[in-house]
């Protein structure tokens, strides 16, 4: 099992069904680029082809995002 967790503002309710959607992409700042919405999409293809599990979560103490990608030994 992987995880990698942030402190940024966490994922907005409205997008929480949508996340793993291909080409869905979240809006930016104004300094940053607007992403491919591709990342997360690869990332669920690739574990339900090995029988794996990702998942995404806010987190409330600290503010932030946690994502886990889980695959079979």
């Amino acid at each position: 099992e992987w995880s990698v967790r942030d402190q940024g503002p966490g994922i907005p309710d409205y997008a929480r069904e949508r996340i793993f959607e291909r080409f869905y992409s979240l809006p930016r700042g104004e300094a940053q680029d607007k992403g491919s919405g591709l990342g997360l999409c690869l990332v669920k293809e690739v574990s339900d082809l090995h029988g794996g599990q990702v998942w995404v979560d806010n987190v409330v103490q600290p503010s932030g995002c946690l994502a886990r990608w889980r695959l079979p030994a």
